[in-house]
């Protein structure tokens, strides 16, 4: 079964007083069809530029290299106008925060009806039609008043659900979830994780699911990509990333988790320091100033990813057995 995303050695740069600095470097990875992948790692590490090289909504100044084979076609190949086309119909996108992406002054109706109407060839009416129905299947109460709010008058939970109804209006192959329950409660986060695994199961929609939080990786996905620094430093399966950890940085992100049968008067292991500048990568190893176990080559000289396994790579020296 081919792959309905592959992304090869996405390069991501972006103009600073003058200078190029790496954003995204040598990014490679695949999504099957139906299948869910999670790209994790703390703030500032490159996931969401990532996500937004894939449908080309960066700026101006940034520079994008490298492959992004979405069903077979390279995106980064395409006229804007059809990428445009592709956007919203093949590929459905969650930003991260719905009040903002949102247009305010819109109504709900107005918005969903948009994406329909500029798609798929039916009229304004069809499109009201199908854009409560899709209102439905998200879970929306009273979705014909719905559709004649505004923003501003739902929870927070309301409007990403509308922001799901949005990005499945026509039934996209994959979906890009950025942060999908940021800010969210925990009971509104497991309803909205609910819902998007349904949607997967009903529709049979590829998920690229981007977040700091590993409790969702592990509820949600099927195998993970840890980044750091604009970097791929670990990816695997769901098991191989929780119960076989063999990247410095990824065993950090789990220890730093609160464990609920832990003691009370247990600390939690926090990860020294903070992800490097663009502008001050550190030579050698990009994690090695944060490193417990780092060692003079690891300052030196950057590592590869070496294979754990067949379905498990890791870019630490520790790690070396053969390169990919």
């Amino acid at each position: 079964m081919s792959n309905i995303l592959d992304v090869e050695l996405l390069n991501v740069e972006f103009n600073i007083n003058g200078n190029y600095y790496h954003a995204v470097n040598d990014v490679s990875f695949h999504i099957k069809p139906g299948e869910t992948l999670g790209l994790v790692g703390e703030s500032g590490c490159g996931k969401s530029v990532t996500s937004l090289a894939l449908v080309r909504l960066l700026s101006k100044s940034a520079r994008v290299t490298g492959n992004v084979l979405f069903e077979g076609q390279n995106l980064l190949d395409l006229a804007d106008n059809e990428m445009r086309k592709i956007r919203g119909n093949g590929i459905g996108m969650i930003f991260q925060e719905p009040m903002t992406s949102l247009n305010p002054v819109y109504k709900i109706g107005a918005q969903i009806s948009e994406t329909l109407l500029l798609h798929r060839d039916i009229s304004a009416r069809e499109a009201f039609v199908q854009s409560v129905d899709m209102l439905k299947k998200v879970g929306i109460p009273r979705p014909d008043e719905i559709m004649d709010e505004h923003p501003h008058q739902l929870s927070g939970g309301m409007r990403q659900r509308v922001m799901i109804a949005i990005a499945m209006a026509c039934n996209p192959h994959l979906l890009i979830a950025d942060e999908p329950t940021t800010a969210l409660d925990v009971t509104i986060q497991a309803q909205i994780l609910e819902l998007m695994r349904d949607i997967s199961n009903d529709f049979g929609t590829s998920i690229l699911l981007i977040t700091h939080d590993l409790g969702v990786v592990a509820e949600m996905c099927d195998r993970v990509v840890v980044m750091y620094a604009g970097q791929i430093v670990e990816q695997g399966t769901v098991d191989d990333i929780f119960f076989n950890p063999q990247h410095p940085y990824t065993r950090g992100l789990l220890n730093a988790i609160p464990k609920i049968d832990a003691r009370s008067k247990q600390r939690l292991q926090p990860i020294e320091g903070n992800v490097p500048s663009l502008t001050r990568m550190p030579r050698g190893c990009r994690f090695s100033p944060r490193c417990p176990h780092v060692t003079d080559p690891c300052k030196m000289q950057s590592p590869e990813l070496f294979a754990v396994d067949d379905t498990h790579f890791s870019r630490c020296w520790m790690n070396e057995k053969r390169e990919i």
